[in-house]
This record gives C-alpha cells, structure tokens and sequence, in this order.
C-alpha cells in the first residue's frame, strides 16, 4: 500500500512540475519591449520590411500601390534579444497608408491622407529567411485570433493602439515618400 502512495506522490510532482514548465515556457514566450534604441531600430526594420513585402503591398488592395508605415514595437521573441539579429519576432502596431501610381506622382501639397487606403493593426511579424507576418481577424474573430498570435504577455498592448501621434507621424511619412518620388520641377529659362 506504501508502495501506491509513493508512486502516487512522484506521479503527482512530475504532472505539477509539468504544468509549471509548459506555463513558465509560455509566459516567456514574447516579451514586452520598453522604450530605447533596440525598440526604435526594430520599428524601422518592421517598416522597411513591410513596405517591401510583395504580400502585404496587397493586403488592401490588388492595384498596384506602396504601403507607407511607422510601427510600434511591443515585444520581441526570444526573450533574451538584445540585438536586431537576435530577433526572431517583431510584435509590433502599424499605421499603413497605400499611395497609387497617381498619388507618387503628386506633390506632397496635393495628397490628402483621409483619402488613402489604410489601415491599423497590432502584428506578429516572423523575421528569417522568408518573412512572413501575422494579423488579426477582424470582426467576432478579432478577440481569438489576438490571442492565438501574441504571447499572453503581449495581449493587452495588441489589444490597444499604444501611441496616439501615430497619424501625425504617418502622415509626415507619406509626404516625405510623396516628395522624395514626385518629379522636380524643372527650372524655366526666360
């Protein structure tokens, strides 16, 4: 009968300590990423990656166009990156504008922002030989497909757009693009 209990006992220890590694596993499995210059490098990385993926170039639209982005990263994976290429996640909001072939060729005068595609989303973007990126569902998914994505730590912040300014700096960003691809003006000789 000894025998049952002590056998019992250690079955009971190694179901707990199994729970408390799975449970520890995924609640390190992103983490919250404070503000500095790795937050800030990995922002410009999202976009940079973003703005050239052939994927999402179609995310809104399947006209030809260029999304125009600024992100704010919330967390990373793995846990212990430190460095742009330690990391294998970007957990990051964007503010995404799409600019037509007849937008880029406007001057940066002449584009109202209200008018362009867009859109606003927390994502988990995979970094690596191929990227690939992960979005909420919206509508009734919208809750569940956030809590598959993010890593239980990172819910609350993909669950609420961090930073208010987030227009006014998109929008400063497409008239940068805007500017940088309209045609100069040439200069007229009298």
């Amino acid at each position: 009968m000894r025998r049952w209990r002590v056998l019992a006992l250690a079955l009971l220890v190694v179901v707990a300590l199994g729970v408390f590694v799975v449970w520890r596993i995924s609640a390190t499995d992103g983490r919250k990423l404070p503000a500095g210059p790795l937050r800030d490098q990995l922002s410009a990385r999202a976009v940079e990656v973003l703005e050239h993926d052939s994927a999402f170039r179609t995310e809104l639209t399947r006209d030809p166009g260029q999304p125009v982005c600024v992100a704010s990263v919330f967390g990373v994976a793995p846990d212990g990156a430190d460095a742009v290429d330690e990391v294998s996640t970007i957990y990051t909001w964007v503010d995404c504008a799409w600019l037509g072939p007849a937008d880029l060729a406007k001057g940066p005068a002449e584009i109202d922002i209200n008018q362009l595609s867009g859109l606003r989303m927390p994502i988990a973007l995979h970094l690596g030989p191929t990227v690939t990126y992960e979005a909420p569902d919206d509508g009734e998914g919208h809750p569940d497909s956030v809590r598959r994505i993010f890593p239980k730590p990172l819910e609350d912040a993909a669950f609420s757009p961090p930073w208010p300014s987030a227009q006014d700096e998109l929008r400063q960003r497409v008239l940068q693009v805007v500017a940088s691809s309209s045609p100069s003006p040439t200069p007229s000789h009298s």
